[in-house]
């Protein structure tokens, strides 16, 4: 509330009384309202429907803004935990699930799995764009499908082993924590060829292959590449 004080200055022959309003401005609790006023938006902003201006509002709202990470946070760790999807398959990608590559999946023509018996440890996930493959260390590992390899050697980021083959068309595959690394860099290699195995190098809690599938730099769920 403005507060009004009183202040008298005396000269040699009169008497000149100022009245002076000092206003102390107190910083409101929340600077602008969450939930804007139509006179409000019209006044930040001149131009576009009067919807276009109230969604700018709610954009540029630093209150608003946190919502929506905190939100974003929320759901991401809650998809995190569904794992990706397998129908075609009819796999669920559950810890321990183990099958006869051989007898019961069914690849694309010109795909394979890289591992002949497949024990799903992990499946793919927002937070874990791959699969894991359980298997013992030393167990060969095949390319899923033929191509060239582009990176092989060690990865200091958790990869620990790591060999990338090129398929084409943008098309990767990664193939992480190998215990022994059996092509070389610019090698074309096919589906019948060992290019590694099994192992336990970089962030691994257990020998397993870490698979990553990747079209023109997108992770993609394996196991919609691999089955039909």
């Amino acid at each position: 509330m403005p507060i009004m004080r009183k202040f008298s200055l005396e000269l040699p022959k009169y008497r000149l009384q100022l009245h002076m309003r000092l206003i102390k401005r107190r910083k409101p609790l929340v600077e602008e309202p969450f939930v804007p006023t139509v006179s409000r938006v019209k006044r930040k902003y001149h131009s576009g429907t009067l919807l276009g201006r109230f969604v700018r509002y709610i954009a540029d709202h630093k209150s608003a803004r946190k919502v929506f990470a905190a939100n974003l946070a929320v759901t991401a760790a809650v998809i995190s935990f569904i794992p990706g999807s397998t129908s075609a398959a009819n796999i669920p990608a559950t810890d321990e699930t183990i099958i006869q590559a051989q007898n019961t999946l069914v690849t694309q023509k010109g795909i394979q799995y890289p591992i002949d018996v497949i024990k799903i440890n992990q499946g793919y996930s927002f937070f874990h764009p791959a699969l894991d493959l359980g298997a013992p260390t030393g167990t060969p590992v095949k390319p899923v499908k033929e191509g060239k390899v582009v990176f092989s050697g060690n990865r200091k980021d958790g990869y620990g082993n790591l060999i990338i083959l090129d398929h084409g068309k943008g098309l990767e595959s990664y193939y992480a924590h190998l215990s022994k690394i059996e092509a070389k860099l610019d090698q074309e290699v096919n589906t019948k060829m060992e290019i590694g195995q099994v192992g336990t190098t970089g962030y691994a809690t257990g020998p397993h292959l870490h698979l990553e599938i990747l079209q023109n730099g997108i992770h993609l769920n394996p196991l919609s590449v691999l089955s039909r």
